[in-house]
């Protein structure tokens, strides 16, 4: 099919909308939230249409971590399991954003009945430009690829969408269904609007020594390895519907070349997802605005090739554990035979990494002392309680480190405030900024037997206690404490100021607001303990109110980033007009 220029950069028709755009984001890829939706529509203007995270008509767990590995350059495994707060929520959600007038939110949503998703469809349309019916989960068993491959009951749920809702229904298939044709033109024939394929292709299972390395086990594959699936899928697909239905190509995009190898086939939109990991929100705008002039001018060298190119890979590292030591009742501390690399005091400042367990788990946690290689752990669920139990000398795996550095600060006062496990961040700021500023800290606990390392922090500057239960310095919240040291803190000049927090999120924002007392905001810092499963960016689970993607753009984020958007601030950032959720 012949693809022009005119043709990427004009506006296309979707259901009621003119839409501007002909990039796509799939489902479950970065737009987990809808401050995420917001500012991907606000900041990348080659995005037109953005699929949510799978919803169904009540909420859903999911798996455990981890969710998404790496297994080769530029190929993906994951399992996430279909992860959602339900349909009456994630319409709450989508209600406190805008979007834009030229831009199309197409709502995914999933169940294992007529009734499942027809509901779901009710209850989310009102927020929804239009509806991605998901047919093509590898792995959950009861959903996704198991209905899609029934097509009585696939039929049935179409027919039923359609008539429930007056908003264009896509429906999602995977590359490796049988009879992929057959089931496309029967669900058009239902009155579907148009066919996205594909989704991830499995069951696949990945090892990791002798165990899976998702927690499921078993996986979707994305990324390099599937595209030729997807480009036949796609083949097939258009032979089968002709030209007016629109169809959205997805599978293993990365380049200019790929888009108009799927365009060649008769995608009329394209689906990137994989691609994406590792960019943070700049690169990932960039990265986008290079896709498409390499789309549109069809360059000698691949325009975007700067940041894929320069990707780490999500390795396992493997280890042991050296040591443990009891803090408290649910506080402990582990240190490990080695690291992924040489880490000088300091250097992992604003750094976490991944602790695996095989067919246990994985989470995120900070590097308390790169000198000691330790970090310090909250017992709180069946992952930390596992790693609590393990033997001294015991395997484990570590992949990392991610996150940003904070910002370069010189002849500054920097007050590092920290609440329960958040004060296993400070350790590493510290000592990377003790070099030309002066240093103090403000630490809480619930009690006194939660704080750690405080003769550590004692010998880099003045040290501030917090307790609720009052055992041990000021007794009360750490905002109140900082509240009290007020005197002290306004001797430096305002501008010579600067306040890094960590903890929870109701403690870092209630210091947030005394803060702003002293400082200007933007010298103000924070990390709050969102959910980070992935690390990389794809899973769209640690989005910030502003839509920031805390485990790509942070952990360490500016106090504006924990602002949410407000309708006219959007409104002001669009070069075209937004229109508020129906």
């Amino acid at each position: 099919m012949n693809r022009t220029r005119e043709w990427f950069e004009t506006q296309y028709r979707l259901g009621e909308k003119e839409v501007t755009g002909r990039f796509v984001v799939p489902s479950g890829i970065r737009c987990t939230h809808a401050s995420t939706i917001a500012r991907c529509f606000r900041e990348v203007p080659s995005i037109g249409v953005i699929t949510t995270k799978s919803i169904s008509l009540l909420p859903r767990g999911g798996y455990r971590e981890p969710i998404f590995a790496q297994y080769a350059e530029g190929s993906y495994i994951n399992a996430v399991g279909l992860t959602n707060p339900g349909a009456s929520a994630f319409r709450a959600e989508l209600e406190t954003v805008d979007i834009p007038a030229n831009k199309f939110v197409l709502v995914s949503i999933f169940g294992a009945s007529v009734s499942d998703f027809v509901e779901a469809a009710r209850i989310l349309e009102p927020v929804a430009d239009g509806f991605e019916l998901n047919m093509s989960c590898p792995h959950a068993k009861g959903y996704g690829a198991e209905i899609g491959a029934d097509r009585a009951l696939l039929c049935g749920i179409t027919r039923a969408v359609v008539a429930a809702v007056h908003v264009p229904v896509f429906v999602k298939f995977s590359a490796i269904l049988e009879d992929l044709a057959g089931a496309a033109a029967a669900v058009i024939a239902e009155g579907a609007s148009g066919i996205a394929v594909t989704n991830t292709i499995g069951p696949a299972l990945v090892k990791l020594g002798d165990a899976p390395v998702l927690r499921n086990g078993l996986g979707g594959l994305s990324g390099d390895g599937i595209r030729p699936l997807g480009v036949r899928a796609v083949m097939q697909t258009r032979a089968a519907l002709g030209p007016a239905p629109v169809i959205i190509g997805m599978g293993g995009i990365c380049s200019h070349h790929h888009i108009r190898e799927y365009a060649s086939v008769g995608a009329d939109l394209f689906g990137v997802g994989s691609a994406t990991a590792w960019l943070d929100s700049r690169e990932y705008a960039e990265y986008f605005s290079r896709l498409l002039s390499g789309v549109v001018e069809i360059p000698a060298v691949e325009p975007a090739s700067q940041f894929l190119n320069a990707k780490p890979r999500m390795e396992y590292f493997a280890s042991r554990l050296e040591s443990r030591e009891e803090i408290s009742e649910d506080l402990f501390r582990v240190s490990f035979t080695e690291l992924p690399a040489t880490y000088p005091p300091g250097s992992l400042a604003g750094k976490f990494f991944f602790i695996m367990l095989p067919e246990v788990g994985e989470k995120p946690f900070a590097i308390f002392s790169a000198a000691e290689r330790s970090v310090i752990v909250r017992t709180v669920g069946v992952f930390t309680g596992q790693l609590r139990k393990l033997e001294v000398g015991s395997k484990l795996f570590l992949r990392g480190p991610y996150g940003k550095p904070l910002p370069r600060l010189r002849n500054k006062t920097i007050v590092l405030i920290g609440g329960g496990t958040g004060t296993a961040s400070l350790l590493e700021i510290a000592l990377d900024y003790k070099s030309g500023n002066e240093l103090a800290f403000v630490l809480g606990a619930r009690s006194g037997s939660g704080f750690f390392g405080l003769d550590q922090f004692r010998a880099l500057g003045p040290v501030h206690l917090a307790t609720n239960d009052g055992s041990m310095g000021f007794g009360g919240n750490v905002h109140e404490a900082l509240l009290d040291l007020a005197p002290s803190l306004s001797k430096a000049p305002s501008e010579d100021l600067v306040f890094i927090n960590c903890g929870p999120e109701k403690m870092v924002k209630a210091c947030f607001d005394v803060e702003l007392k002293f400082a200007d905001s933007l010298q103000i810092f924070g990390s709050i303990e969102y959910m980070t499963s992935c690390g990389v960016g794809i899973c769209g689970k640690c989005a910030s109110p502003s839509g920031a993607l805390t485990c790509i753009d942070g952990p360490f984020l500016s106090l504006a980033e924990f602002q949410p958007l407000t309708n006219t601030e959007l409104r002001g950032s669009m070069a075209n007009p937004c229109r508020m959720r129906r």
